[in-house]
């Protein structure tokens, strides 16, 4: 049925992008990303946030999810926080486990081609 979807009549087009699901003055769970803030004042403070990274099955006009990894710290005192790059190393893999047969081609932002994944 998504065979005519295909790129080429070969690979299926997988996108992938990250999205914040969540943000707050307050700290709500000890996994939080946490970015140094200045208000218009010059007032420093924190804000705390949750994103997820999602790969998305593109079939014409459908769009099917078929991997989330989370962007998260892995404690309160970590010194390098996770990032987009680091999450995307983990959700590759897991699709390559996942669907090890599947031809794929992904599409994603400018941050990829810019950095050695």
């Amino acid at each position: 049925m998504l065979e005519k979807y295909k790129i080429r009549g070969k690979y299926y087009h997988i996108v992938v992008d990250g999205t914040g699901l969540a943000t707050s003055g307050k700290r709500y769970n000890e996994k939080c990303l946490v970015k140094n803030k200045t208000d218009k004042n010059g007032n420093e403070y924190q804000e705390y946030s949750t994103y997820v990274l999602e790969a998305k099955l593109v079939v014409g006009e459908m769009v099917f999810s078929i991997g989330s990894e989370f962007i998260e710290n892995e404690s309160e005192d970590t010194s390098k926080q996770d990032c987009e790059i680091n999450a995307f190393k983990r959700l590759s893999e897991k699709i390559k486990n996942t669907y090890p047969r599947l031809k794929i081609v992904i599409g994603a932002d400018a941050l990829y081609a810019s950095k050695s994944i």
